[in-house]
């Protein structure tokens, strides 16, 4: 699901931890930062003389990537990162770029993504489930690449099925978050445009993504969230809007008052009993 305010000629650096990323995601990083620009920095981090880089090889050429080897500078020191992150400063100010895609599952990358975006540029982010929150909100997206996979594999499997249920270590629908972006855009009638509702999910929740729950468009989860109405509209210009609001609650019946009772009759008092003659002696 592309970013809906993707800019087709945004400029963008695709970096590439390799010792943090399967190469088995780089068709899906690919295809998910094509979507938001315009990808014209390639570059993938490792220790390429190391046989873990071995899947990576093939894929250098398919999709025209720069290779960075960076060996160890000593055991139990990244210089993958700091190389990573040493190049990126020198991006930001001279390659008049738009944006970054990163691409890694390590926490060690929130300070950089931090100070990308305080020189206002967008930062995208790439990884696992696994990725710390503090990184994951020190971006503006984040995709969770093992849960793409996941929901590509089973699309193509032979019993499809329209919604693929995701894997129960995955998120939980946001339905707090849900309800109030569209009390937060809804008009007066109380509907809203799902666009706009999805604009804000993604600036709240930088990973939200409808796909993480098993759905390829965000209507589509729309629809299996409780309490919530879908409605498809015919525009003037043509072709259809998407409007979602909150299921109006049905008026509450009164009921009707209880009768009251009727008082009781007042109860008689018992008569008295005449007292017994003494008797005779």
């Amino acid at each position: 699901m592309a970013d809906i305010a993707a800019n087709a000629t945004a400029k963008l650096a695709l970096l590439i931890d390799a010792d943090n990323v399967r190469a088995d995601f780089l068709p899906i990083i690919i295809r998910e930062a094509s979507t938001l620009g315009r990808i014209v920095i390639r570059r993938v981090y490792g220790h390429f003389a190391s046989s873990a880089m071995n899947a990576w090889q093939p894929l250098l050429h398919s999709h025209a990537l720069t290779p960075v080897h960076v060996p160890p500078a000593a055991v139990g020191k990244n210089a993958t990162d700091m190389k990573l992150a040493i190049e990126a400063m020198d991006m930001l100010h001279e390659k008049g770029l738009d944006g970054f895609c990163i691409a890694s599952s390590d926490s060690d990358f929130t300070t950089l993504a931090s100070r990308i975006r305080e020189d206002g540029l967008v930062v995208y982010g790439f990884g696992e489930q696994k990725s710390t929150k503090p990184y994951v909100a020190a971006c503006d997206r984040f995709f969770y690449c093992d849960l793409l996979l996941a929901e590509e594999k089973a699309q193509k499997a032979p019993e499809r099925k329209a919604a693929v249920a995701p894997a129960k270590s995955g998120p939980k629908l946001p339905k707090d978050e849900i309800d109030s972006a569209i009390e937060d855009v809804s008009g007066d009638d109380g509907w809203a445009h799902l666009g706009a509702v999805g604009t804000i999910l993604f600036k709240r929740m930088p990973d939200f993504d409808s796909r993480n729950f098993g759905y390829r468009k965000l209507v589509d989860l729309m629809e299996t969230v409780p309490g919530v109405e879908i409605r498809r509209v015919d525009m003037d210009a043509g072709g259809k809007a998407v409007l979602i609001r909150h299921q109006p609650k049905a008026p509450s019946v009164a009921k009707p008052a209880a009768k009251a009772a009727a008082p009781r009759a007042a109860a008689k008092p018992a008569p008295k009993t005449a007292p017994k003659p003494a008797a005779e002696k």
